[in-house]
Formats: structure tokens, sequence, C-alpha cells
């Protein structure tokens, strides 16, 4: 039962920290993951995290597989309420307050921060999850750095990166072995 309030509360703890977008706390959800708790590995970690860009839905699904490697049904059930239930109520908050008449100034101000915050965080997690490979060789810097652009671009959908650097990755390996 003390793992599932963990779960809960270390997932609201980054769904509230998450400004601009989900993404941006990747690293911070890695540390606390496989680092704090210790409930996985980095490479578990990264599979959750592929496997969650895949499925449809909002792009934090991958919390549920990694509630679910942890502490089965609950887990997931623990893991995604923290994460979506808190950020919810605060959207429905702030979605209140600028449909009334004088919405408050401060929130325009807010959004507009959050701009470069999201991209250096989402830098950061870039960085964290590919560090592994980012140097390894030529072809990876390249096929990382291309993943990245596409991503931040939004020229094209995260799940599709995926798919895309795997089958690179297959073909790379399939001629280096031929």
């Amino acid at each position: 039962m003390h793992v599932l309030f963990d779960l809960f509360f270390t997932f609201a703890y980054l769904a509230l920290i998450s400004v601009g977008s989900s993404r941006a706390v990747i690293t911070e959800m890695e540390r606390q993951v496989v680092i704090v708790h210790g409930w996985m590995s980095h490479q578990a970690f990264l599979e959750a995290y592929a496997l969650g860009l895949l499925v449809p839905g909002p792009n934090m699904l991958n919390v549920v597989l990694i509630g679910n490697h942890i502490a089965g049904l609950p887990g997931a059930v623990a893991s995604g309420l923290g994460m979506f239930g808190p950020t919810s109520c605060v959207l429905a908050s702030v979605a209140w307050l600028i449909k009334q008449p004088n919405p408050p100034a401060w929130i325009k101000k807010f959004h507009a921060a959050l701009g470069p915050v999201t991209i250096g965080l989402t830098l950061a997690t870039a960085w964290n999850l590919g560090k592994d490979i980012f140097l390894k060789d030529v072809f990876s810097t390249v096929v990382c750095f291309l993943a990245l652009l596409l991503s931040v671009r939004g020229l094209l959908n995260p799940g599709w990166v995926v798919v895309l650097a795997l089958l690179v990755g297959a073909i790379k390996g399939f001629l280096a072995h031929s």
C-alpha cells in the first residue's frame, strides 16, 4: 500500500512541475523512478517511455506502464491518477479564470514565460535519455539530432520518430552484419 502512495505522490509532483509540456520532466521522472526509488532500471525506463509514445492517447501514458511494472494494476491506476489528476484540477481552475470578464494579467505573462523553459527542459530530456548513444558514432549522433529536430519542430509525432529510429537502427545493424 505504501508503494501506491509513493507512486501517486511522485507522479503528482512531476505533473505539477511539468511547465509547458509533460515531456519536459522526463529527466526528473527517470531520476525519481530509477535513482531515488530504484523501481526500475534505466533501460526498463527507456523502454516504458518509448512504448508510451507509441500508444494512442496522452503523451504521458508511459507513467501507467511504469506504475504497472512496479505494482501491477493498482500501481498503474495510482501513477495515472497522480500524473493526470492534479494538473486537470489546475487546468480547470485556469480555464475558469480565463473565462471571467477580467482575467488576471499574470496568466498571459506566465504563459509567455513557459516557452523558453519548456525548450530548455526538453533539450535536457533529450540529452539525458540519449547520452549513451549521442556520441557512440557519427551515424548515431546524426540520427539522434534529426529525431530531436523533428520532435521539437513538431514535424513528426514522437511515436513515429521512435519507429523511424528503430528502422534506421535495424537497417544499420543488418548492414553491419552483412
